[in-house]
């Protein structure tokens, strides 16, 4: 982690809630082109969260074993985990209204998905603004929309085991999205590439369509579009750092009622 003062950009890795090769790293490529990028002096620090995953038994590299408590949680550990970093961050470094949390995959629906509901004994930081990136935002959709592959709703059932809160968690219909952070954003941004070949397309749409019901939804909803496959989006770093630098500059061209100086 890179922390120098305001203005800082915060990234949650995806890996379908489970996956332990897509971590924190995940987001050094994008670091490593923004650092040399014409951003190099705006952006006043990065910083990538890891969160516990759920079990991934079958991985054919690394299987989790069930009494590795750091990979066997289930839905809202993930979130909950989430927002103890943003806490840690923010006491650190005073982070409210001053930075911009990316989540690609998974991580999207976790960077959509906070609240202060899952901690409430605390506040969480407000993040200026929130871009998630090849998202998954309606469980239930998802699953339907890859029904002939078994492997989509065993993904979803191991990291959700409850289904009666399948809803809950999905940022674009869950009742509580009424107090998620991203409502208070100055930008929502929503971004997909046309080439993911394991997220459609739609679900960026059911967010969008949940963000336009926002207060000031006109000013501060933007669809961003993507190129690359699903992981090439973080693996080369050029995409998502370009994606980031676009919210940058959304995000500075929205109105100052409250400042994020990237």
């Amino acid at each position: 982690m890179v922390m120098k003062g305001s203005g800082s950009c915060l990234y949650i890795h995806g890996g379908a809630w489970r996956d332990p090769k897509v971590d924190s790293k995940s987001f050094a490529p994008a670091v490593e082109v923004l650092s040399n990028s014409s951003l190099k002096d705006s952006i006043a620090g990065f910083a990538s969260i890891n969160y516990r995953l759920s079990p991934y038994p079958s991985h054919t590299k690394d299987p989790s074993c069930p009494d590795d408590r750091s990979r066997n949680v289930h839905y809202p550990a993930h979130l909950v985990d989430v927002s103890r970093a943003l806490l840690y961050l923010d006491d650190k470094y005073r982070i409210n209204n001053r930075y911009i949390v990316a989540g690609h995959s998974a991580g999207a629906c976790l960077a959509f998905e906070l609240n202060n509901w899952y901690l409430p004994v605390a506040q969480l930081p407000q993040p200026a603004c929130v871009l998630g990136i090849s998202g998954i935002y309606d469980l239930e959709a998802f699953i339907e929309a890859h029904s002939e592959i078994p492997a989509y709703r065993a993904l979803i059932e191991n990291a959700f085991p409850d289904k009666s809160v399948w809803e809950e968690a999905s940022p674009n219909k869950s009742h509580l999205s009424e107090n998620a952070k991203w409502q208070n954003a100055r930008a929502i941004i929503v971004s997909h590439s046309d080439e993911d070949e394991l997220v459609e397309k739609a679900q960026a749409s059911y967010m969008l369509d949940r963000a336009r019901m926002a207060p000031s939804a006109n000013e501060k909803i933007h669809f961003l579009p993507a190129t690359g496959a699903h992981d090439e989006i973080w693996e080369s770093g050029y995409i998502l750092a370009s994606l980031i630098t676009k919210s940058i500059e959304i995000l500075q061209s929205s109105p100052k009622d409250s400042i994020i100086t990237c």
